[in-house]
C-alpha cells in the first residue's frame, strides 16, 4: 500500500509479460472509506495488512488466485463497494481537492476554506489529515500534472505557453516545480511519460479534445 505522494521516490524498468493490478484512490477517498489519517502515510508504503486489517490480507489472497482481470474486478468491488456505499456524502474538503484538480491547481485556499465554512487554519488542517499534505502543496502538484498533461496532448504548444497559461510566474519556476516532483526537466519528464502512455497520447493527439473537459480521457500521472 502506497501512500500519497508528493515527489518521485522511485523508477521501475519492468521487462517481460507482466500482469498488474492496482487500486488507485482518489484524493480524500481513502481517508473516508476507511477513516485513515493519510498524512501518517504520505511518502510512505506499508504491507497493506499491516494499515487496512485482515480483510484486505484476505482480499489479496483472493486476487491471487483469481486468473482474469474482470474477475480481479469483480473481487475488488466485492469488497469495497459495500463500504463506499455506507460513506456519507461529500464534505468541504474532498470537494476542495476536487475543484483544485478541476482547476488545475489555479484555486485560492481562503476562497475554497470560506466555501467549505471552515477558517483557513481549520481547512488546512483537516485538508491534511484527509488528503495528506497541506492544501498548497496539493494545489502545486495539481498544476505540475495539468500542465504535463497539456503539453502530451498539444505536442506542438510550447513549454513557454504552458506556463504562462498555468499561472507560472516564468518558465523557470516550472521548471523548479518539475525538479522538486520529478527530479527532471519538462522535457525529460515529458519523454518518459510518452514511453509508458503511448497509446493513450496517440489517441489524444489525433483527434478533437472533447468541450467538456470532464469527458476527456485522464493521464494517470
Amino acid at each position: 500500500m502506497v501512500g500519497p505522494q508528493t515527489y518521485r521516490r522511485w523508477e521501475m524498468q519492468l521487462r517481460g509479460a507482466l500482469d498488474t493490478f492496482a487500486i488507485m484512490f482518489q484524493p480524500n477517498a481513502l481517508h473516508r472509506l476507511l477513516s485513515l489519517p493519510m498524512h501518517e502515510l504520505t511518502d510512505l508504503d506499508f504491507e497493506a495488512h499491516s494499515v487496512l486489517g485482515g480483510f484486505i490480507a484476505k482480499l489479496g489472497e483472493r486476487l491471487g488466485n483469481a486468473t482474469s482481470f474482470p474477475e480481479r474486478v469483480r473481487l475488488v468491488e466485492e469488497a469495497l463497494l459495500p463500504r463506499a456505499l455506507a460513506v456519507s456524502g461529500i464534505d468541504g474538503v474532498s470537494a476542495a481537492a476536487n475543484r483544485i484538480i478541476l482547476a488545475g491547481g489555479r484555486a485560492s485556499i481562503p476562497a475554497l476554506a470560506t466555501t467549505a465554512g471552515l477558517s483557513t487554519r481549520q481547512f488546512e488542517r483537516r485538508f491534511i489529515q484527509q488528503v495528506g499534505m497541506r492544501p498548497k502543496l496539493f494545489a502545486r502538484i495539481a498544476r505540475f500534472e495539468a500542465a504535463l498533461e497539456n503539453k502530451a496532448r498539444s505536442a506542438t504548444k510550447s513549454w513557454t505557453a504552458i506556463a504562462h497559461e498555468y499561472g507560472y510566474y516564468d518558465q523557470m519556476h516550472m521548471v523548479h516545480d518539475f525538479a522538486e516532483f520529478t527530479g527532471a526537466t519538462p522535457s525529460e519528464t515529458l519523454a518518459q511519460l510518452e514511453t509508458v502512455f503511448v497509446a493513450q497520447i496517440r489517441s489524444m493527439r489525433s483527434g478533437p479534445p472533447s468541450t467538456n473537459a470532464q469527458n476527456n480521457p485522464r493521464l494517470i500521472l
